[in-house]
C-alpha cells in the first residue's frame, strides 16, 4: 500500500468524523483547521525514516476549506494539497532562522544525524542547496492537530473568538491527536517529539509502549520503545524551552545522539 493509500484509509474517515460532528458550530471560515503529518518527497526512499513533532502550528488551512472539500466530497483532495507546505520548503521563511526555533532545530538535528556537523544554523548559508538535498526526506507532524488557547494568543486571535466554539471544536479534533495513526501510515523508524508539556498519555493512546526517564535536559528526556513495532521515540522539551532549561540546541543535538 503506498503512503497516499494509507492516508486516505486512516485520515479520510476521521476528516469524516470531525466535519460532521464540527459544521453546525460555525466558529468562522477562517480558523485554522485540522493538521495532517505529511511526508516530504524523499521519505518513502529514506535510509532511515524519521518524523519529527513539534506543539502545534501558527496558522494553518483555514476551515472553510476543509468544510468545502467534504461537502464535495474532495477529503482526499485535503490530504493532498495540505502536504504542499512542507514540501515546498515552507518551513524556510517560517523559522526566519531563530537560534531555538524548531525548524532550526529539525534541520541541524536531521543533517547531524546524516553525517553534516558543520552547520551555522543562522542566515542563509545553513540552506544551501547542497543541504537542502539532504532535507526532503523527513516527516512533520504535531501533537496538537488543532492549535492549542497559548498560541492562539501569542497571534492576538484569541480575544476574537468565541470561545465556547473553540472548546468544542478542541475536544472534536482530539480524534487526530494520537501517534499511533502516523505510525500506522508512514512506518517511521523514529520518531522526535519536541514538545514536553502534552498528555503523553493520551498521545500514546492505542499504543503498547515502554518509557525508559532519563536524567537528562533537567529529567526532560525520555527513550519510549514500542515491542510491536520498530519504531523507536526520543522525547523531550520544544526548543523554545531550551533555554528555561539551561541549554541550547547545539547541546540538546549531542545529547541526543548519544541515543541513536
Amino acid at each position: 500500500m503506498t503512503i497516499l493509500q494509507s492516508q486516505i484509509e486512516i485520515y479520510k474517515p476521521l476528516l469524516e468524523q470531525f466535519c460532521n460532528d464540527t459544521k453546525e458550530i460555525e466558529i468562522g471560515d477562517t480558523f485554522s483547521s485540522i493538521f495532517l503529518p505529511h511526508t516530504m518527497t524523499g521519505y518513502d526512499n529514506s535510509e532511515r525514516k524519521i518524523f519529527y513533532f513539534g506543539q502545534d502550528t501558527f496558522g494553518w488551512t483555514q476551515t472553510k476549506d476543509l468544510l468545502l472539500k467534504h461537502k464535495d466530497n474532495k477529503l482526499q483532495d485535503y490530504i493532498t494539497e495540505t502536504s504542499e507546505w512542507i514540501n515546498d520548503n515552507g518551513y524556510l521563511d517560517y523559522n526566519n532562522y531563530k537560534s531555538f526555533g524548531f525548524w532550526t532545530l529539525v534541520a541541524k538535528l536531521h543533517l547531524r544525524l546524516k553525517g553534516i556537523t558543520e552547520v551555522n544554523g543562522i542566515g542563509n548559508s545553513f540552506y544551501d542547496d547542497d543541504n537542502l538535498e539532504l532535507l526532503n526526506d523527513f516527516g512533520y507532524g504535531n501533537t496538537n492537530s488543532i492549535e492549542i488557547k497559548e498560541s492562539l494568543i501569542k497571534q492576538r486571535k484569541w480575544e476574537s473568538l468565541d470561545q465556547s466554539k473553540y472548546w468544542l471544536i478542541k475536544e472534536k479534533s482530539k480524534i487526530f491527536d494520537k501517534l499511533k495513526y502516523t505510525i500506522q501510515v508512514y512506518n517511521p523508524d523514529l520518531i522526535f517529539i519536541f514538545n514536553w508539556s502534552c498528555d503523553d498519555k493520551a498521545f500514546l493512546e492505542g499504543l503498547e509502549y515502554e518509557i525508559e526517564k532519563l536524567d537528562l535536559i533537567n529529567n526532560h528526556f525520555w527513550i519510549i520503545n514500542i515491542p510491536k513495532s520498530k519504531t523507536k521515540i526520543i522525547w523531550t522539551v520544544h526548543p523554545n524551552n531550551l533555554m528555561f532549561q539551561g541549554f541550547n540546541v547545539d547541546q540538546l543535538i549531542e545529547t541526543i545522539i548519544k541515543f541513536v
